[in-house]
């Protein structure tokens, strides 16, 4: 097994900083390459660090479905086999594709492949209550009142304002069309200082070969997550139903202390956020042994 980062966009001899630390603890144990972002824009692999071939697990920033596929075949031409293929990657990165496997364990969602404003609206007929606005990957989170939260998706001029928005600062980077997905009221724990988005008491799980690789709280606590030996087994459930080799599933826990799935995704793209680098490597080692 390789790790692959991205390289520093202003001096290629570096990991890119935001994965220096990850890039320290994975060296001890793994080959490390690391490739320019800017050049595979170009179409073009440029590697850098120690030599590698074979299977390779990346670690670094989120790309779209079609830079994706482009670095997997120039690696696949080096002899570098990422661990997961570009079908893989789609699965879990974009929503509609783990949606159908996980509609029960989730928030109700919709969602249509357009960018038109008057195309999300007419999303809204019959719906009521709290929702959220997101492309196929990512919402404005940030921008929680601004572009991403809808008090009562019936109210169209508040509607149209947060989906507005929402289109207008996502431009060029939405990814497939638009999604509505359903409000859920859920354990909170505190409001983002920025943007008074609701915190809620989240856990992020790595899952490799569907098997649980490494877990804990997704947001920074004070008080940590405590998960029972029932819960425990009802993730491991849900982790043997996932088809790609790496992927992450982000849980919350509702108002009622039940576990709600939040978000899938490909696990090479997602961060660790409070999952020690070192916990995650040894259980990435020991799993390949």
């Amino acid at each position: 097994m390789n790790i692959l980062f991205c390289a520093h966009p202003l001096d290629l001899r570096k990991v890119d900083e935001s994965y220096e630390v990850e890039y320290q603890v994975a060296k001890q144990q793994y080959p490390c390459a690391w490739f320019s972002y800017e050049a595979l824009m170009l179409g073009k692999l440029a590697l850098y660090g120690e030599p590698i071939s074979g299977e390779t697990v990346y670690r670094g920033w989120m790309m779209s479905p079609e830079q994706y596929r482009t670095l997997y075949l120039l690696l696949e031409r080096q002899g570098i086999r990422m661990v997961n293929t570009p079908e893989d990657y789609n699965h879990y990165h974009l929503l509609p594709r783990w949606y159908e496997e996980f509609s029960a364990e989730t928030a109700y969602s919709i969602w249509n492949k357009s960018d038109s404003l008057d195309d999300a609206l007419d999303l809204t007929q019959g719906l009521e209550g709290p929702y959220i606005v997101k492309d196929y990957v990512k919402s404005r989170k940030h921008e929680w009142l601004d572009a991403c939260y809808i008090a009562d998706i019936r109210d169209r001029n508040e509607a149209a304002r947060v989906i507005g928005n929402f289109l207008k600062r996502q431009g060029s980077t939405l990814v497939g069309g638009v999604v509505l997905r359903q409000f859920m009221s859920l354990k909170a724990i505190g409001y983002h200082a920025q943007s008074d988005m609701p915190i809620s008491k989240e856990y992020r799980v790595f899952i490799y070969q569907r098997r649980i690789l490494a877990m804990d709280d997704y947001w920074e606590s004070h008080e940590r997550g405590t998960l029972s030996l029932e819960e425990r087994a009802w993730i491991e459930t849900m982790a043997q139903r996932v088809q790609s080799p790496l992927v992450t599933m982000d849980l919350a826990r509702r108002e009622d202390g039940t576990l709600i799935i939040m978000e899938l995704g490909d696990g090479q793209v997602s961060g660790l956020q409070q999952i020690p680098p070192m916990v995650f490597y040894e259980a990435l080692s020991s799993s390949c042994m």
